[in-house]
């Protein structure tokens, strides 16, 4: 009886298998011969060609509305004064963005999506970024003189040094912001660390100025362990 019911079901599985291959055969041949199926097979391997392919390829430099990018703009070096920076603020005849964060000017004209006209942070383009970036303000900051940031806070202050930090990183330095009768720098001869000489000069001297100005001395206990954090992770 063992037997026989062994025998049974190996005769079904076999039975089974005959079925589902006599299924399958059946309907690659119905699609062989049949044109429109075919047709259809086609679309759909070739859509799930596309599907695998936009995911896994690297995504290009592309504007938002699908045109091509932009071509580079030439390096700038020099320094700027307030009254200067204003016309780089994405309306000029090349485009190019500038914004100053704690003392250093910066090329931003890649993030033109962000900063450019009609841009959520429009305002800061063309114009010393540090006091909004450091009030969480987008009010355009129409100050006509160079605004040495001593009214701020030591909380305040902290989150000009790590902004600017988190700008060098990501955006060519151009030079410095100008204080009221500041000679420019002449970037001829450069030196070869002189982005590090920049950078270090103007946030050395928006510190000093801050201290001098304020009785709080949070402000130097705060700003120094933030500028050594940065230096521990380079």
């Amino acid at each position: 009886m063992t037997v026989s019911a062994g025998a049974a079901d190996s005769n079904d599985n076999v039975a089974g298998n005959e079925k589902s291959s006599s299924i399958l055969f059946g309907i690659v041949e119905e699609i062989i011969y049949s044109p429109l199926n075919l047709a259809l097979v086609a679309v759909i391997v070739f859509l799930f060609y596309k599907i695998v392919k936009d995911r896994y390829e690297v995504p290009r430099d592309r504007s938002g509305d699908g045109s091509p990018p932009a071509p580079e703009l030439p390096k700038l070096r020099r320094d700027f004064t307030i009254q200067e920076l204003r016309a780089y603020d994405g309306n000029g005849p090349d485009g190019r963005i500038l914004i100053a964060v704690n003392g250093i000017v910066y090329d931003v004209t890649k993030a033109k999506r962000f900063y450019g006209p009609g841009g959520p942070y429009s305002s800061f383009a063309g114009r010393d970024a540090s006091r909004n970036l450091a009030t969480f303000n987008v009010e355009p900051n129409n100050k006509e003189e160079y605004d040495d940031l001593s009214d701020l806070t030591a909380m305040e202050m902290d989150s000009v040094l790590e902004w600017g930090m988190q700008f060098k990183e990501k955006y060519p330095l151009v030079g410095k912001l100008l204080r009221k009768g500041e000679q420019p720098t002449n970037y001829d001869d450069e030196e070869e660390d002189s982005n590090e000489v920049v950078t270090e000069n103007a946030t050395a001297s928006t510190v000093l100025t801050s201290n001098a100005n304020s009785n709080d001395e949070n402000v130097r206990k705060r700003v120094l362990p933030a500028r050594m954090r940065r230096k521990l992770n380079k």
